[in-house]
């Protein structure tokens, strides 16, 4: 019969994610999650769904990239059984718009179920139009509840800075208080408000450098409030925060906005605008051009830590008295007790394309030749990879029948319940053995076979693109072959990435399709 005259048949849907979530850590001490989590579990058990994940999440649902959430999705992805999502209610799940192409088009293909509690609404790819416009509009109603608060959060921020009252920790050399009447007030450190002031005066008279104003705080025992590093000697880069905040003559400076608060300053204006202009003669006011130096693109920036002491490598460029420029890799202790020596970056480039880069670069035809044969053996596991899981489809559906018949047997009264019990664990067991073992024939779709056969491009080619790469192109090649990055004197430490650490293993280009084939999410995961 054509396919268009088949009956549609729709699967049930017996196995379920579990997913309780709370925005904060705050809301996560209280009951909320286990509240949430006992009544998704009574509801599944009414609704005979098998529990298979449990998603317990302590993260926004407006901010941030979401990773616990993307993983459930990516979780529900890889299988190819339909899955139901079962949450309290929608705002759990979702307060943005945003995340609904995702879901609806999981929910089209019939892989996902939606299960909201408290709407009593179950969503799966037959369900009606004005389903989805409830579901809709309840993801808009929670986006507008969540913008509302947040308005109304940064009004009254805003009318208290305007005020002149600090909002949240004030600076280090003053502390947070109440009063008498339990209102909120600042007042001066009577420990480190005067150590404070001392180093503003000496910063002023231009004898000093950030360098030497740190160590002279260590020796009037200015100390850290940081939660983790109490009573401990501040940073060297914490220095330079104090001597160019605002707040200690009578400013606070919040979002590049100036408001004037009701707290003792510590220093007069004066004093302030002296140190700044001493920075500038100094040439040390570098935190005016930060955002432009930071988008000075750089081969290692981000990419590298000194073995010695962990601190990052901080890449730098050096004009020599000839005019032509260098790039030098430092590291960037703050105390300058690290032996770690300064390195040319094209020492580390050259170790790079020694030891990695042109390992795995081939010649033009033997690439051509490579990737025939790649494509040839995608379609060919392609094609077996279908036929077992339609053969193990077919073998659960025998089971299926089996399950059936054995449960009309023991209703009828023609099987004991310990025979019943005993088959019916035997056939569970099959059944459970088969879905395994389909998941290992994975199907191999046109989007995974581009993603390969890109990713055995890049690797084919990667010296000679590496080469002709823009400073911030070189960084993402190298954060895709390698990680863990230390330098070691003039050397650089590392990890290849998978799958390239198999082909650097692998010096037989006539083995890589093969290679690919055995592991194929390796290759279909690079980002490109």
């Amino acid at each position: 019969m054509r396919k268009k005259y088949q009956k549609k048949i729709i699967k049930k849907c017996t196995e379920a994610i579990t997913f309780a979530r709370v925005s904060s850590e705050k809301q996560e001490k209280g009951v909320s999650i286990d509240a949430q989590k006992e009544l998704i579990y009574d509801y599944c058990l009414e609704k005979g769904l098998r529990i298979i994940k449990e998603f317990e999440i302590t993260e926004s649902s407006t901010r941030g990239d979401r990773v616990k959430y993307n993983e459930m999705l990516d979780f529900i992805r890889s299988r190819n059984k339909k899955t139901a999502i079962v949450v309290n209610c929608i705002d759990r799940l979702q307060r943005s718009d945003e995340d609904n192409p995702a879901l609806n088009k999981l929910r089209k293909d019939g892989k996902i179920e939606l299960h909201f509690m408290k709407e009593h609404i179950i969503l799966d790819e037959t369900s009606p139009v004005q389903d989805i416009f409830t579901w809709k509009m309840n993801v808009l109603m929670a986006g507008n509840y969540t913008d509302s608060l947040s308005y109304n959060v940064k009004r009254s921020r805003k009318r208290y800075l305007n005020l002149g009252q600090c909002q949240g920790r004030a600076p280090l050399g003053y502390l947070n208080r109440r009063n008498d009447e339990n209102k909120a007030i600042v007042i001066i450190d009577p420990e480190r408000g005067p150590i404070i002031k001392r180093l503003y005066q000496e910063y002023a008279t231009g004898k000093h450098s950030i360098h030497t104003i740190w160590l002279l705080s260590k020796e009037l025992g200015l100390t850290s409030r940081a939660k983790h590093h109490v009573g401990e000697p501040i940073c060297q880069n914490a220095i330079y925060d104090i001597l160019t905040n605002p707040f200690y003559y009578g400013e606070m400076c919040i979002n590049g906005e100036f408001y004037k608060h009701n707290y003792e300053p510590i220093i007069s204006k004066e004093l302030f605008d002296k140190v700044q202009k001493t920075f500038v003669n100094n040439g040390n006011h570098n935190r005016n051009n930060i955002e432009e130096y930071a988008k000075t693109p750089y081969t290692f920036r981000g990419i590298i830590h000194c073995k010695e002491c962990g601190c990052l490598i901080t890449p730098e460029t050096k004009t020599k008295k000839n005019g032509k420029q260098y790039i030098y890799l430092r590291c960037g202790h703050p105390n300058r007790v690290c032996h770690q020596p300064i390195v040319n970056e094209n020492q580390i480039i050259e170790q790079l394309k020694c030891e990695l880069l042109d390992k795995i670069t081939i010649p033009q035809t033997l690439q051509e030749l490579l990737k025939q044969k790649l494509l040839q053996e995608l379609n060919d596991t392609s094609a077996f990879n279908k036929k077992m899981k339609s053969d193990i489809t077919n073998k659960l559906n025998e089971i299926k029948f089996k399950e059936d018949n054995l449960l009309d047997f023991y209703l009828e009264g023609k099987l004991s319940q310990d025979k019943y019990e005993e088959k019916q664990k035997q056939f569970s067991q099959m059944h459970q053995e088969l879905e395994q073992t389909a998941e290992k024939y994975k199907t191999i779709d046109f989007e995974m076979k581009e993603n390969i056969m890109k990713t055995m491009d890049l690797a084919c080619n990667i010296s000679k693109i590496f080469d002709m790469a823009s400073p911030e192109k070189k960084n993402g090649l190298i954060r895709i072959l390698i990680s863990d990055c230390k330098l070691n004197n003039k050397r650089l430490e590392y990890t290849v990435n998978k799958p390239f650490n198999r082909l650097i293993a692998d010096t037989n280009y006539k083995q890589w399709s093969t290679l690919a084939i055995d592991h194929l999410d390796e290759f279909e995961c690079v980002k490109i």
